[in-house]
């Protein structure tokens, strides 16, 4: 179920538009480099990173901030980590609308504070175990509307995968000019190669596994470093087999479209629009209910992870507010009533940020966006966590200041 669970956090609604809609912009170059980077990544997490963090089991990640280099260095710890996921859980709001809206016209503003209100009350009431839980039937909801699009498409086309390959590599070579998938090139105004997925990947997962409270607190929630290694290992190959199944979504669909020379539903262009191209699909030519489906599962997968957000934001501050309460009682405090509140009030932030980052251009696709928001913090927060780990003369204000660079870099 941790496994489960930390597949959801990680996908969302922005995995299930943004790899489907990539295929159209760069094939299968974003899986190709994925797929490289995940083998690396898993050794370093499953052998360091886990039984680094396992040995302190910390109810809070940025605790270890705190021990390691002190009180300020924990606060911008905590800083960073509530900007991240309040962009983070406010961009997937807002896709999610977005999508909701191209295909059922219920107004964007609407559905941002009915999904932002409805997450944030089922986690409020349920805590952590609500979040795994639900989690896991959300996964179930996504991967059988992925299969159901890839069946569907199979039997009304009578084609399977090589055709779509196919046609989505001459698609692709005729928009950019290429006339292979790009392993790597010096050129920095190549968007993607597989390398640079590759070691994109490969940091992300190294900082989110190390620095991100969402996904560190479910590794903390098991009950040893063993149980903390197989809720990572399942979740790697879960996310391997649905990253794969999404991918395999986007060529079913631009075969659909261009293999058979239809017209897009909805006048949506593949240039600004592609990551709504896959629900649109699936309500206009999917038989009835099937539809409706994939919707869900859209939803389950944004819900999946704005439960984890608002949790894992409630957990934060109410540690930080308490430590100086558990410091003088010398027991543990209570923490749940205050922990309530706090999930409300971060729900509430995320909905406001929903509605923030709405001015964000269309041409730059989910995948183009995500390093321009959230992830502008990524880095930086993981690289002080690897400060610590991997730095031992380094102290609190070299740590800071580093950061701080880190963080300027980023943005510029």
């Amino acid at each position: 179920a941790v496994g489960i669970s930390i597949v959801a956090s990680m996908l969302s609604s922005l995995s299930y538009l943004s790899e489907p809609g990539e295929v159209w912009k760069s094939g299968v170059t974003h899986v190709a480099g994925k797929l490289v980077g995940i083998p690396f990544e898993m050794v370093v997490v499953w052998g360091f990173c886990i039984p680094f963090m396992m040995r302190f089991r910390y109810t809070s990640a940025y605790e270890y901030l705190g021990d390691r280099f002190g009180v300020a260095t924990r606060r911008l710890g905590v800083l960073l980590f509530l900007c991240m996921v309040v962009l983070w859980m406010g961009f997937v709001v807002l896709a999610s609308a977005k999508a909701v809206h191209a295909v059922t016209g219920i107004p964007v503003p609407l559905f941002i504070i009915v999904l932002g209100t409805v997450a944030t009350i089922y986690t409020m009431l349920g805590g952590l175990r609500a979040v795994v839980w639900t989690d896991v039937v959300q996964v179930a909801l996504l991967t059988g509307g992925g299969l159901a699009t890839i069946a569907f498409v199979a039997w009304q086309t009578g084609t399977w995968i090589p055709d779509w390959l196919a046609t989505a590599s001459d698609y692709v070579s005729s928009q950019q000019n290429m006339t292979k998938i790009p392993w790597f090139s010096w050129d920095p105004t190549l968007r993607a190669t597989v390398v640079t997925v590759a070691v994109n990947m490969f940091v992300w997962h190294l900082c989110m596994h190390t620095s991100n409270q969402i996904t560190v607190q479910r590794y903390f929630s098991t009950d040893s470093p063993r149980s903390a290694r197989r809720g990572f290992l399942a979740s790697s190959v879960i996310h391997v087999g649905i990253d794969l199944l999404l991918v395999t979504v986007g060529l079913a669909v631009l075969y659909y479209y261009v293999g058979q020379g239809i017209e897009i539903d909805g006048g949506l262009s593949p240039e600004t629009d592609r990551d709504l191209i896959f629900p649109v699909f699936a309500m206009q030519r999917l038989p009835v209910g099937c539809g409706g489906a994939i919707l869900a599962a859209l939803l389950a997968a944004a819900m999946s992870t704005i439960d984890s957000g608002v949790n894992s934001i409630a957990t934060v501050i109410t540690v930080e507010l308490h430590e100086g309460e558990n410091q003088q009682a010398k027991q543990p405090v209570n923490h749940v009533g205050i922990a309530m509140v706090v999930t409300l009030m971060a729900g509430a932030f995320i909905t406001i940020a929903a509605f923030g980052i709405s001015f964000l251009p269309a041409r730059w696709g989910i995948v183009g966006a995500i390093p321009r928001t959230f992830n502008l913090v990524t880095g930086p927060l993981g690289g002080l966590f690897l400060i610590g780990i991997f730095m031992a003369p380094i102290g609190q204000r070299a740590a800071i200041v580093a950061t701080i660079c880190g963080l300027v870099t980023s943005v510029v």
